[in-house]
């Protein structure tokens, strides 16, 4: 599993947010997205959970619901795909989103490109297909 650590890492590569002087991720001016990210990824994982090939379909009446992020140790309950190559896109939208809409809207789009293009890839269950054409 990926720690959201990593998924915060990653996007703040995307967003150029780098420390100048060592290349760190957590320095001043990204306090305020160390702050946001347990959330937005909580909210960001629940919309996706389906795709990860760690979703398992239990009772067909309840949706399942996936834990809560609750810091940046926390482990995501995704597939390392995409908790790593999805994830990061959708936060880096998020945390863009009021400070520059346009690059937000970039990232949003390409988080929801990942997921229509490789979303749904891996089925997270199979089940018998029932032939009703039998003579």
């Amino acid at each position: 599993m990926t720690a959201v650590q990593k998924v915060f890492d990653l996007a703040m590569n995307l967003m150029d947010e780098l420390s100048h002087d060592h290349g760190l991720t957590v320095h001043a001016d990204t306090r305020d997205y160390v702050r946001r990210t347990p959330a937005i990824l909580t909210t960001l994982c629940g919309e996706i959970y389906k795709f990860s090939d760690t979703w398992r379909a239990g009772d067909p009446n309840v949706r399942p619901v996936f834990p809560d992020v609750e810091n940046m140790d926390s482990e995501i309950a995704l597939d390392d795909y995409l908790a790593r190559t999805v994830l990061p896109y959708g936060l880096a939208a998020h945390l863009l989103a009021e400070e520059s809409p346009a690059l937000a809207a970039f990232f949003l789009q390409r988080y929801q490109g990942l997921i229509i293009a490789y979303g749904g890839a891996v089925p997270g269950e199979s089940e018998e297909i029932k032939n009703l054409y039998r003579f």
